[in-house]
């Protein structure tokens, strides 16, 4: 990837960090309204199996922490950093989102070896596979359980806020004209 399109990848992940943080304001607001307990969201899951909403905002976040290492010549493990509070939650966001404000878009590396330890395998990917076909859903993946814990509990959320990036774009239609 050139430095153009690591310029457009960094602005992408950057936009649905800060649609995680928009939805993670709105929980707040209807959390202190509700009187349910920040950290009872934190450690909502949808199911026994899955990672709880704080795990789910900083795998959300460990995309474009991995990205951004990747660009740099560098790499981060294939892990989530143990979350268990709202503030935690939030404060890895926060920093990851002002990480990429600040990053410099390079030339990535040609191929991202991706080493799954727990599975004793790993994949080796072109560096825009890397970007669609890893990066992207993982952090659709998190991004999207994160949104949907907050809905099972109760806030009101719809899919205004889960799109609210290209919120900018929306224009009326003209109207008819008449006959």
């Amino acid at each position: 990837m050139d430095a153009a399109e690591t310029k457009n990848a960094l602005k992408l992940l950057a936009a649905r960090l800060e649609t995680l943080s928009a939805v993670l304001d709105k929980a707040e607001e209807w959390a202190a309204e509700a009187g349910v307990a920040f950290d009872e969201l934190a450690a909502a899951r949808l199911a026994g199996d899955m990672h709880p909403l704080a795990w789910q905002v900083a795998g959300t976040c460990t995309q474009p922490l991995q990205f951004v290492a990747w660009s740099r010549g560098a790499d981060l493990p294939n892990e989530v950093q143990p979350v268990v509070d709202w503030a935690e939650a939030r404060a890895v966001l926060a920093d990851t989102i002002a990480l990429l404000a600040t990053e410099v878009a390079a030339v990535t590396p040609e191929a991202k070896r991706i080493v799954l330890e727990r599975m004793g395998v790993y994949l080796e990917l072109p560096a825009q596979r890397y970007l669609d076909d890893w990066i992207l859903p993982n952090l659709y993946f998190h991004l999207t359980t994160a949104y949907a814990i907050l809905r099972m509990k109760g806030v009101p959320l719809g899919k205004a806020d889960f799109m609210r990036h290209i919120g900018g774009d929306i224009r009326p239609l003209a109207p008819e004209p008449a006959l």
